[in-house]
């Protein structure tokens, strides 16, 4: 039986040196994020670091990571002016598309910034018929009564 071959693994193209993060290029990131560009944008530009030193650049520091959230709701206001931009230039053959843009923008939006763009949803707590709720067996005075034990009497 003939021995097989053994494959020629391909060696890895050889990356580009890493692009140090300097304050510089840190502010250049956060305006791009407040942009709305995301960080996979911003690391297939030229002169700018990859993604993963993106990340970790972000996770090392409180301080960085508290600046990225705030570029992340700031963006929220740039997919706002986008979304009433492409609304505005949809006509009958484009409105199929653009609503899905614009509905792919607001789910962003409410992820992003979810205090102004999230769905607000309110719970209410009603009794029968939509009533008051009905405390039975003492109310509030009989739960601390039974939670404190007899008197000191030694009655109920």
């Amino acid at each position: 039986m003939a021995r097989k071959k053994a494959e020629v693994i391909p060696a890895r193209p050889k990356r580009a040196p890493p692009t140090p993060i300097t304050p510089e290029v840190w502010d250049d990131v956060l305006d791009l994020i407040e942009q709305g560009h995301t960080i996979r944008d911003i690391s297939a530009m030229a002169h700018m670091p990859d993604w993963t030193t993106i990340r970790r650049y972000i996770r090392a520091d409180a301080e960085r990571s508290t600046q990225y959230a705030r570029a992340r709701e700031v963006a929220a206001d740039a997919y706002e002016a986008e979304i009433l931009s492409e609304a505005r230039s949809a006509d009958p053959v484009t409105a199929a598309a653009a609503r899905v843009k614009i509905d792919a923008l607001k789910w962003v939006m409410s992820k992003r910034a979810p205090k102004v763009y999230g769905d607000k949803i309110t719970q209410e707590h009603t009794g029968t018929d939509g009533g008051p709720i009905e405390i039975k067996g003492g109310g509030i005075s009989a739960l601390l009564a039974a939670a404190n034990g007899p008197n000191e009497s030694g009655s109920d």
